[in-house]
């Protein structure tokens, strides 16, 4: 199917294998929360040369207050995918490399075996909105497993997109945050475990700044002749290289940002957003005119709800459902089948087989790795 001109095709079969509908989802009686919520680390990438660098665990830029005015609309080509676009073989790699890393400097060796998905915040999001009969172009998830882990790789038509709507986002971020590094300028990517009703599930999400005031971290100045530390290689993926930088507090709150324009009602992403990543605020910037701005709001899961009446737990219900039977189709098939889940627009899923010879979400060093503790029984349920 990439000869039509698709490149998020590649790697498919010319066939669907079959259809998950999701009309046929239960709305009922599925998870309204997330629990044992537990920040397992953070990897930030390093994009001033061209290697595939993390600094671990990074910190993401601070924000602080902007009493709004003027912004030119954002133009331009901006990174969509930046874990797809270093490591085009293995783009989930770096939540391994770095929840490892950071697991045994704390003494506590993380064990992956617990986890049923591992998987972007992103895509959770996306079954939600197709849920709710939401979304529109075209969208693919890869998925895969090593054991009983289920792993659900974002594939998005590019890596690289050109700015085609009207958006400030990229200014807002410009104009009210500033680094906490000479080096940790690059986005800056949270890992977060929590139970997703019977899936315990790791996710990671891009976190766009953080409110370092709220824990009374004092400002830092950006020496820009501060040398960058060593690089080593990841053992279990060479092509990535890691470097020992950044600092961010436990219990610092970690924000995303957009921007709406005002009059246009209240953005109901927002709410699966901050469900899902289970980030502590939504700094959302209103708009009139020609980018004129007043002072951007903090809303939080709590506050986005009161805005959503009724609230979207017939779309919750079907994300858990739909997990449900993904989980189920990939466990009981061969462990080496590999698919994309690829939606149309229409209400229904359709799965596609992968070629054996594609690029996959986790390089081979890292699946001999997870291999260790990902076998083929089941994952403790969370106690």
């Amino acid at each position: 199917m990439s000869a039509d001109g698709f490149w998020l095709f590649e790697g498919l079969e010319e066939e669907p294998y079959g259809l998950l509908p999701l009309v046929n989802l239960s709305g009922k009686g599925g998870p309204t929360s997330t629990k044992y919520v537990d920040r397992i680390g953070s990897y930030q990438w390093y994009l001033n040369d061209e290697t595939a660098t993390i600094l671990v665990p990074g910190a993401p830029v601070e924000s602080f207050y902007w009493p709004g005015g003027k912004l030119m609309q954002d133009h331009g080509v901006i990174i969509y995918d930046v874990n797809h676009m270093k490591v085009r073989e293995g783009s989930l790699d770096a939540i391994i490399i770095a929840a490892r890393l950071l697991s045994e400097k704390k003494k506590k060796p993380i064990d992956f075996s617990q986890f049923h998905f591992i998987t972007d915040a992103i895509n959770l999001q996306k079954i939600f909105a197709f849920c709710n009969e939401a979304g529109e172009g075209l969208f693919r998830i890869d998925c895969e497993r090593v054991g009983k882990t289920v792993l659900l790789t974002r594939m998005e038509a590019s890596d690289l997109m050109e700015i085609g709507h009207v958006t400030f986002d990229q200014n807002l971020k410009s104009r009210m945050t500033r680094p906490r590094g000479a080096h940790s300028t690059g986005p800056f990517f949270q890992l977060v475990a929590y139970q997703y009703g019977q899936f315990r599930i790791l996710v990671r999400y891009e976190v766009d700044c953080a409110d370092y005031a709220a824990v009374k971290c004092n400002p830092v100045p950006v020496d820009k002749s501060e040398v960058l530390p060593e690089k080593t290689k990841s053992d279990i993926n060479p092509e990535i290289e890691v470097v020992n930088y950044g600092e961010i507090p436990h219990d610092v709150p970690l924000q995303v940002l957009t921007t709406y324009p005002q009059g246009a009602g209240f953005p109901f992403f927002t709410w699966a957003q901050l469900f899902f990543t289970n980030a502590n605020h939504e700094l959302l910037g209103w708009f009139k005119g020609n980018g004129d701005f007043g002072k951007p709001a903090i809303y939080t899961l709590q506050d986005v709800s009161k805005m959503m009446k009724p609230l979207p737990l017939v779309s919750l219900s079907k994300v858990h459902d739909c997990l449900d039977k993904v989980y189920k189709f990939l466990t009981k098939n061969d462990d080496n089948f590999r698919c994309g889940l690829v939606w149309k627009g229409k209400a229904h899923l359709e799965i596609f087989a992968k070629h054996e010879e594609a690029t996959g979400g986790i390089s081979k060093g890292v699946r001999d790795f997870l291999a260790t503790q990902c076998k083929d029984d089941e994952p403790e349920e969370q106690k």
